[in-house]
């Protein structure tokens, strides 16, 4: 079982990134796709919302865990 610490809270949010990576390889199907032009505007448009949202949440929670050890509510171990 793994270490529960600041360390694996901190690797768990970076892996939460995964999923814009994740829209990213959908985004180039789509654009690779016999999808029509119109529908494929439609959904990268919509992929790149989801995407500019999620990083900013990602971002934002990244944020506030650094705010949190520079502060001391979350201890370092190091």
């Amino acid at each position: 079982m793994e270490k529960r610490d600041r360390f694996l809270l901190e690797q768990k949010i970076m892996q939460c990134w995964n999923v814009t990576d994740d829209m990213d390889t959908i985004s180039e199907y789509i654009a690779d796709s016999d999808i029509s032009p119109v529908h494929q505007d439609q959904l990268l448009n919509m992929l790149f919302g989801m995407r500019t949202l999620y990083n900013q949440k990602f971002n934002s929670t990244m944020n506030l865990f650094s705010e949190l050890v520079r502060n001391g509510d979350i201890k370092s171990d190091v």
